[in-house]
């Protein structure tokens, strides 16, 4: 050795471990960022959006409470995936029988198919929006473009593998960074943004409420939590690696609440500024015209088109993953047709149920959009008290259950979004004049 040493010979030297821990995260990557970035779908827009236009900075501190529950939530179901790489709904049918996973998984079904129609009510209307910026009014071509969108949705995930598949999911989340520009071009003031986003305030009025309520409610819904876990146990994500899921889920969570929070002061600083009344998405986005030389509605469109788009994809998907696990059939975005009918054949159910509702005649988009959201809601409790139990059990997790600060915390929201959902269903009640 001391040879060696005196010929000037020197070992070479190991990579840098952060060089390695950041290749292991990238190729975690994608689950969570994935997940919470769909949930940013056209319900969720719509809701932003509108909070901004009717309340200014007002609701811009729910985005924090949201945040903390979007990062406990996912990350106690991607602590399942990869503990026990079993997909949620074959743990709810093991711990809670097949009655009750039959009458949640009948819930979900019924929700994603209302939701999905919703992505392409989105879709319709990001479309009429351009059509309105051109001086033209082409709502119907929004419509009449859905069939080849629903085909080609269709070929991108029958015909894809699943790393294919999951690239283009990836390029999708780039739409998101529209907000952030028309956010931008709106010139806000940023100062009052702020103090908005760190110092809660309350206006004790009906409508408040109810957007408020929305603000929460759109962003923690349950499909998410199917497609997150299954997508992780596809992907293989070993226990080893879990820390680098982990910070997926953490970071994806913090950068969807980052736009939505975007979406709410693009149109606080536009809309709101200059007391434009809007009561619809489409009216959001051709009330931004002329703002920022016509660049904040255009890039408002771009956005919502896919954002919209990006939800007629998971939605379905999700669906079928929860279903074909629970009934123990063949699954997965890596198999073909031949090998796993009943769960393509579940994707092109809801594919084509929820393009066909937006192609009936007269179909209200707003409506379809927030009804969604409603029937999200009704499920999102009942969900809730199967994930928390099943991430507190020492028999399915062992040392990597949850911790008793976090089922406090975990029952706690579990709790406040019952009473928010609750709230959610009764509010066309509260607010009928």
């Amino acid at each position: 050795m001391t040879a060696l040493v005196e010929s000037g010979y020197t070992c070479p030297v190991p990579a840098p471990r952060i060089a390695r821990n950041l290749g292991l995260f990238l190729a975690v990557l994608g689950p969570g960022l994935i997940t919470a970035t769909v949930d940013n779908d056209s319900g969720g827009i719509a809701t932003y959006s509108l909070a901004g236009a009717q309340y200014g900075y007002g609701l811009l501190w729910t985005a924090i409470p949201i945040c903390i529950l979007l990062i406990l939530t996912m990350e106690m179901s991607a602590r399942l995936a990869v503990v026990t790489q079993k997909g949620l709904s074959d743990l709810i049918r093991e711990e809670f029988g097949v009655k009750a996973t039959g009458w949640l998984l009948l819930l979900v079904l019924l929700a994603n198919m209302g939701t999905a129609a919703s992505e392409f009510a989105g879709i319709a209307s990001a479309l009429g929006i351009v059509g309105g910026y051109a001086g033209l009014k082409i709502t119907w071509l929004g419509k009449a473009l859905i069939p080849a969108l629903v085909f080609l949705i269709w070929v991108l995930v029958v015909k894809a593998d699943y790393r294919r598949l999951e690239k283009v999911f990836l390029l999708l989340v780039l739409f998101y960074v529209c907000y952030v520009l028309a956010a931008i071009y709106a010139k806000p003031d940023w100062g009052a943004a702020v103090k908005a986003l760190v110092i809660p305030t309350f206006v004790n009025e009906p409508n408040y409420i109810f957007s408020m309520v929305g603000m929460i409610g759109t962003t923690v819904t349950p499909w998410m939590y199917f497609y997150l876990n299954a997508t992780m146990v596809e992907k293989g994500i070993t226990p080893e690696e879990y820390r680098f899921a982990r910070w997926d889920v953490i970071i994806s969570a913090i950068t969807t609440n980052v736009v939505a929070v975007f979406i709410v002061v693009a149109c606080a600083a536009t809309l709101w500024v200059a007391k434009i009344k809007v009561t619809s998405i489409d009216e959001v986005g051709l009330a931004l015209v002329p703002f920022a030389k016509g660049h904040a509605s255009l890039l408002f469109a771009t956005g919502l088109f896919g954002a919209s788009l990006f939800g007629a994809m998971i939605l379905p998907v999700s669906t079928s993953f929860a279903i074909c696990e629970a009934m123990g059939w063949e699954h997965g975005l890596s198999k073909r047709w031949s090998e796993a009918p009943a769960f393509y054949g579940i994707f092109t159910l809801i594919l084509v149920v929820g393009g066909g509702i937006v192609l009936i005649p007269g179909a209200p988009l707003l409506f379809i959009m927030r009804l969604s959201q409603v029937a999200q809601g009704i499920v999102l409790p009942i969900f809730l008290f199967f994930l928390i139990r099943l991430a507190s059990s020492e028999r399915i997790l062992g040392a990597r259950r949850n911790a008793g600060w976090l089922n406090a915390v975990a029952w706690g929201a579990a709790v406040l979004l019952t009473a928010l959902s609750a709230y959610l269903l009764i509010s066309p009640l509260v607010l009928r004049r």
